[in-house]
């Protein structure tokens, strides 16, 4: 009696493990393709292998460090402005990044400029200062110790008596500008200093002195 060949009829209707295979392998190789592809155009996209080498705009004025970073492919902008009495009024002193650092194309850098006008500051009392205290707070205050003219004083000596900028009377909180000079007129006990001195003056001055104690 003869019996039905049914083993392959089912072979011809269903895949064989090499075909099977061969179509597995197509599908990755066509999800690799996609995904190179997906990956290529990102990187075109972004410029993801192309840096630039930032300029040094140091020195040049807003208009010559915006227009030098343009032609690089970068942007600019004015973080900050200070005062640098070593640098050119209204030129770039820093710049971040910084200069030779690798960035990508469009990157904004910022820029502090110096501003050229010194800041004030508010002027001290030095007046009954020791001279050497007073010649401390003037640095300190970031001014400059001027002329010294000394004049008599009985009790006071060494000490300051006036403060002058520029000819007049300094005030205690006048605003004056970051590095002004200020000229003192200092106290000094010995007479013998100043021979031209009126002697009736002098005498007056203590008296009046010692009817105030």
């Amino acid at each position: 009696m003869a019996t039905r060949n049914t083993t392959g009829k089912s072979l011809k209707k269903g895949l064989t493990i090499k075909e099977i295979a061969i179509q597995i392998g197509l599908f990755l190789g066509a999800s690799a393709l996609v995904l190179w592809g997906i990956f290529a155009g990102l990187g075109a996209y972004t410029h993801h292998n192309d840096y630039i080498s930032v300029p040094d705009v140091s020195g040049m004025s807003f208009d010559e460090a915006r227009i030098r970073l343009e032609q690089a492919g970068l942007r600019s902008k004015i973080m900050d402005s200070v005062y640098n009495e070593k640098a050119l009024a209204y030129t770039i002193i820093e710049q971040n990044p910084k200069a030779s650092e690798k960035v990508k194309e469009d990157r904004t850098i910022y820029l502090v400029i110096n501003t050229g006008n010194k800041p004030k500051i508010k002027a001290p009392n030095l007046v009954d200062m020791s001279l050497t205290l007073a010649k401390a707070v003037i640095k300190n205050r970031g001014l400059i110790l001027g002329k010294i003219e000394m004049a008599y004083d009985p009790i006071g000596n060494n000490l300051v008596l006036a403060q002058n900028y520029k000819g007049n009377p300094l005030k205690e909180g006048t605003l004056i500008p970051k590095g002004s000079i200020i000229n003192l007129t200092v106290a000094s006990t010995d007479q013998s200093q100043f021979p031209e001195s009126d002697s009736t003056q002098i005498d007056n001055i203590e008296m009046l002195e010692a009817e105030e104690l």
